[in-house]
């Protein structure tokens, strides 16, 4: 492709955007509206096949071709205001090239360079019109699977925020044809999910989230979740390490949207949000909101007016309309709304951690969310059956031994019977039964879970612990004997 040439009688090509190993984009005049046209073009030549054996090259050509076609169908089905529009589908001469709107802007990472850190109020303005996009595109069966600052652009008229090149996006579709021998990891290195860098076949929206969460990190703190180290690669770290904290990087950054991108960045795909509206849930809580200052100082483009100037001159503004609580922004989020496997089970930690002394704010927050947690998980899920366990815990030290009963014996009930923390639910129970003057029903209590420890090939030292404990109560109680029959057969720790 080159300057001047008419695209099947309509599209005039006027100057290279980026030069890639296999395509190019250019600027185009649209000569029917006098509009500016984006040009993708796949590159078929011997720049980009010619050290390929001639079986190889045939492949690969097929290859390329069929991800283009697709590239090409997957914008002609997508519609949504922060993702271009497909214009037309071509050939010049062998080479295809599709026809987009053109976004005269500055690319994510563009901007990100040159404003570090990043104004809060832009930082979420960009991150919800991500997730707007990215919330279309998987209602509509596609995973971008290469979402990065580079992919986002926030135009100059407006401060809008599209999302760029679904070169490689995946169908999650079953019948869809799958096209990996390209690479078994299609992506870009420090934004990709774990699972899609293991080259996992079937990639789901949960990869887009990790790779929203790197992106929401950077945008926060103006650094990567993770950078190279002398030591360990980036690539074994989003593999394999816990990302920092936001608030261990900026202590301004409320502590929800810290929680948020804990989830976000989750190894796991199944610990992580449910899908991108719930992200954007919590994101809402944060926009700018009619009347906000503007960014000082100022920006350009600012994606921040769209959410500004709404109603302030008419109809003004061009975001979405959210309904927030004026209070919500101070206040940390209770039981409802979003809630992420990783942030429940720092709360448990927490919570275990504070029975040390005696329980207080922490207990109380997770007994908040347990009922969100039970909703979201079942009464079965083993952190919920951990965080009632700690509930209770805390419900005895506090004297509120009918509550710590009922909680001790939902998780007895709830989980593996013969696990350690089943076991140990049941040594609750007779620790409520000792509170309740009830020493006959506790030492039968306590006694059938000797009994079953006994019958393991190796116990915890965390229940022997607690199964002495309430032995040393039942001693006192007059049980002396019964338990020391039962107590020598267990080993010391």
């Amino acid at each position: 492709m080159e300057a001047g040439e008419v695209l099947d009688g309509r599209y005039r090509v006027e100057e290279a955007l980026d030069q890639g190993g296999m395509g190019s984009i250019w600027t185009a005049a649209d000569l029917e509206t006098g509009q500016t046209v984006a040009v993708k073009v796949l590159r078929l030549d011997a720049y980009t096949l010619g050290r390929l054996s001639p079986t190889e090259r045939t492949r690969r050509r097929v290859e390329l071709l069929q991800r283009f076609e697709r590239e090409g169908s997957i914008l002609e089905e997508l519609n949504h205001p922060g993702i271009p529009r497909l214009l037309h589908r071509g050939y010049l001469r062998e080479e295809p090239y599709i026809v987009m709107e053109y976004v005269e802007g500055v690319t994510l990472r563009e901007f990100l360079y040159l404003r570090r850190p990043f104004p809060f109020d832009a930082a979420i303005a960009i991150a919800a019109g991500v997730a707007e996009a990215l919330g279309h595109a998987h209602a509509s069966g596609v995973v971008h699977r290469d979402l990065k600052p580079g992919n986002v652009v926030v135009a100059f008229r407006d401060g809008a925020v599209k999302l760029l090149d679904f070169g490689i996006a995946h169908l999650t579709d079953p019948d869809a044809t799958r096209y990996t021998a390209l690479g078994d990891t299609p992506g870009t290195v420090g934004y990709m999910a774990p699972e899609q860098r293991r080259g996992q076949k079937d990639i789901f929206p949960s990869a887009d989230l990790y790779a929203f969460g790197c992106v929401l990190f950077e945008l926060l703190t103006g650094e990567r979740p993770f950078e190279d180290r002398v030591d360990r690669n980036k690539d074994m770290q989003h593999l394999e390490d816990l990302p920092p904290r936001l608030r261990n990087v900026n202590l301004g950054i409320p502590e929800e949207l810290d929680d948020l991108v804990w989830d976000l960045l989750a190894k796991a795909p199944a610990d992580r949000p449910g899908s991108i509206e719930e992200v954007l849930q919590v994101l809402c809580d944060f926009l700018p909101r009619p009347g906000d200052a503007a960014p000082d100082p100022q920006l350009d483009p600012d994606p921040t007016a769209r959410y500004r100037l709404r109603d302030l001159a008419g109809n003004g503004g061009s975001g979405p309309v959210v309904q927030r609580d004026a209070t919500r922004r101070s206040r940390r989020r209770r039981g409802g709304g979003w809630l992420g496997r990783n942030h429940f089970a720092g709360h448990v930690a927490l919570a275990r951690a504070e029975l040390a002394d005696a329980p207080g704010s922490h207990c109380a927050e997770l007994l908040d969310l347990l009922p969100k947690a039970v909703a979201d998980w079942g009464a079965r899920e083993p952190i919920v059956l951990e965080g009632r366990f700690v509930c209770a815990d805390a419900a005895l030290l506090d004297g509120r031994t009918d509550d710590a009963m009922n909680l001790y014996a939902e998780v007895a009930d709830g989980g593996d019977v013969t696990g350690p923390l089943a076991l140990e639910a049941e040594l609750g129970v007779a620790e409520c039964h000792m509170a309740q003057r009830d020493s006959g029903q506790a030492f039968r209590s306590w006694q059938s879970v000797v009994r079953r420890a006994l019958t393991f090939s190796s116990v915890s030292d965390g229940l022997i612990r607690r199964v002495r404990e309430v032995a040393n109560e039942l001693s006192e109680s007059g049980y002396e004997a019964e338990v020391a029959d039962l107590l020598c057969r267990l080993p010391e720790v």
